[in-house]
Order: structure tokens, then C-alpha cells, then sequence
């Protein structure tokens, strides 16, 4: 085991070594870009600020989101469309052959639909608001099919190009991803969380208190902004349990705020928590898969806390829970017992 100073050492010349071929590349390109530009730039019109926003995108492709299948026959990959560089599809390429192909076209299996306030607050945080199409997407563990969320309702995409759509309702789906075993599709509709059996289809709710101020399975505001954490509720790796995060936000000052577009100004009541003043309050629960027997988690007896990171040990049998004082000079690794919610202290 390296020490920490051989360790710190080790990860600066690893990183010194990326710098260094990244420097090359970029020397080689701009290069290449020199050498080819005098002869460009007498041929090529003006730059009008109708072209820098038309498109294709001067910038070129912008691909999103690469993944590889899980048993690496395919690279999986969002790419935008050259008629409109807002838009994303979902396209496949096969490494041994070199062919592309697309398994998702967003213009024909979307209807187009406006996305919820929710969906579009959670965009604005992950800085992807003016994105169209398709922003995410989830293998299913055999590598058979793709979760494919689009226009707020979920569709399963088949690698022969086949789409079924799972969910057809006014409400927008929020953080889906597909079961760590691929058994189920799960998503949080109407501040509740829900999950849909794929083999059937057969859907149902695990929670059903949410609405007005209480949210289940969602990443509250400062989660989302200010540590990076972007969903509420977390699968264990058996499928027999799901971790889930309960938030009210009743305590949170209402404010108001202006979304200014190209179409006009519209404003918001927002419930925002300015410092100083109260946060969420936050508790989380270990629930079946079925929905039943649900447990609380010992977060101590201080409501006034940040839940940052939950993660569940490869065998199921607990979970790993960061809580951090609300001055953030404190955080605690707590144990949690998955049967009894029960919580020790593993080191501050």
C-alpha cells in the first residue's frame, strides 16, 4: 500500500503525464490549424452572428454522454443533429466493424411535449437547459435494451431499433435509471417514487405521502447546487431494498425570481434557502422493492444537517451514509444497518 506522500506523488506524476500528452495534441492541432488557415481565410466568407448561432455548430459535433454496453460490444453515444445542434439522438457504433448506427431518433419516438418545472429547474442546475432530444439514458444489465427519457416520459429502446414506451402520463418522470439487475425501471412521478416491473410492465408506487412541501426520491436544492448529489433514492445492489430520501421543504423561504427568455419574462415563487436561514428537512428510509417495510435511518438527533452521499455495501447488508453539520466543518461516515436503520459512527 502506497503511503500518502508516495500516493499524492504517484496521482501529480500521472497527472503531469496527462498534461503533457494533452499539451502535445493541442501544439499538433493548432498547428495543423495554422498551416491550413491563410488558405481557408481568403475563400471563406464573413462570420455573421446569423452563422455563429445557425446550424451545424461552428464548434463541430458535440457528443454526450459515452458509454460502452455491458459486455463492450458497443459505444453508445448522444450526438447532435447537424440541422439542429440543440438537438441529441442516441447512436451506437460498433468498434469491430467501425459502423454507426442510430437506436433512438428523438424528433420521431418524442412527442414533443413541454417538460415539467421540475425537470427544467434540475436542467437549469446541471447547466443543460437549452438542450432538446434526449439527455440521458441507462443500459439495462444484460445489455439488451436502453432507458431511454424523453420529453418527461420513459421509452425502452431495443438495440434492433425496436422503442417501447413505458410511461404515457401528464406528469413528467424525474430521475429514472434501470435496477442494478435490470429487473426494474424506477422514477419519481408526483414527488413519489415508483418502480415498473420491465418483464411486465406493471407499475407501482413505493411511496405515496408526497405533494405540497414533501418530496421523495429527489435531490433537494442545496444537494442539487451545492454538492453535486442529483437524486434521492439509491438501489441495493440485490434489488431487494432502495434507499430513499424524504425531504420537506416547509421550512424554506418563498422568493421570487425572474426567468428572463427570448419570448419574455415569467416569474417564479421559489422556495430557496438563503443562508442563515432554514434548510429542508431531510430523512431517508430503507424500503422493499415491493414497497413494504419500510425503516428509518438513524440521522441523529440534529434535523439541522446536509445528507451528501448514501452508497450501499456490494453485499446489501448496509449502508454507507455521509452527514455533514450544517457549518460544514464536520462530517460524519455512518454505518446504517439496512434491517434496522440503526446507524454507528465509523469515523469523523
Amino acid at each position: 500500500m502506497l503511503s500518502a506522500p508516495e500516493f499524492v506523488s504517484g496521482c501529480n506524476k500521472n497527472k503531469m503525464g496527462s498534461i503533457m500528452v494533452k499539451g502535445l495534441l493541442l501544439s499538433s492541432a493548432l498547428a495543423a490549424l495554422a498551416a491550413v488557415q491563410p488558405a481557408q481565410a481568403a475563400d471563406a466568407p464573413g462570420l455573421t452572428l446569423e452563422r455563429v448561432f445557425a446550424s451545424p455548430d461552428i464548434n463541430g459535433p458535440s457528443p454526450r454522454a459515452l458509454r460502452l454496453s455491458p459486455d463492450g460490444s458497443l459505444l453508445t453515444v448522444l450526438r447532435n443533429r447537424a440541422d439542429e445542434k440543440e438537438r441529441y439522438d442516441l447512436w451506437a457504433l460498433d468498434p469491430a466493424s467501425g459502423a454507426w448506427r442510430m437506436l433512438v431518433d428523438s424528433s420521431k419516438v418524442g412527442t414533443g411535449a413541454e417538460l415539467s418545472e421540475a425537470e427544467k429547474m434540475q436542467r437549469e442546475r446541471l447547466r443543460s437547459g437549452g438542450i432538446k432530444g434526449i439527455l440521458t439514458y441507462d443500459w439495462t444489465a444484460d445489455g439488451k435494451a436502453i432507458l431511454v427519457p424523453l420529453d418527461g416520459d420513459l421509452y425502452l429502446a431495443g438495440l434492433d431499433g425496436a422503442v417501447r414506451r413505458l410511461t404515457n402520463t401528464p406528469e413528467g418522470e424525474l430521475n429514472p435509471i434501470v435496477s442494478p439487475r435490470g429487473s426494474f425501471v424506477s422514477f419519481v412521478r408526483g414527488q413519489n417514487l415508483f418502480v415498473t416491473d420491465i418483464a411486465t410492465g406493471a407499475e407501482r408506487a413505493l411511496t405515496g405521502d408526497g405533494g405540497g412541501t414533501v418530496h421523495w426520491g429527489e435531490a433537494e436544492f442545496v444537494a442539487q447546487e451545492e454538492m453535486d448529489r442529483r437524486t434521492g433514492y439509491w438501489w441495493s445492489p440485490d434489488e431487494r431494498h432502495v434507499a430513499v430520501e424524504r425531504f420537506d421543504e416547509a421550512p424554506v423561504g418563498v422568493v421570487s425570481r425572474a426567468a428572463i427568455g427570448a419570448e419574455g419574462t415569467r416569474v417564479y415563487d421559489q422556495r430557496y434557502p438563503a443562508a442563515g436561514t432554514p434548510n429542508v428537512l431531510v430523512e431517508l428510509y430503507v424500503v422493499k422493492a415491493d414497497g413494504s417495510g419500510r425503516i428509518k435511518v438513524d440521522l441523529g438527533g440534529n434535523p439541522d444537517i446536509y445528507l451528501t452521499r448514501v452508497n450501499w455495501l456490494p453485499d446489501g447488508s448496509a449502508l454507507l451514509v455521509q452527514r455533514m453539520s450544517r457549518d460544514q466543518k464536520r462530517l460524519d461516515m455512518l454505518r446504517v444497518d439496512a434491517a434496522t436503520g440503526a446507524a454507528t459512527l465509523l469515523f469523523s
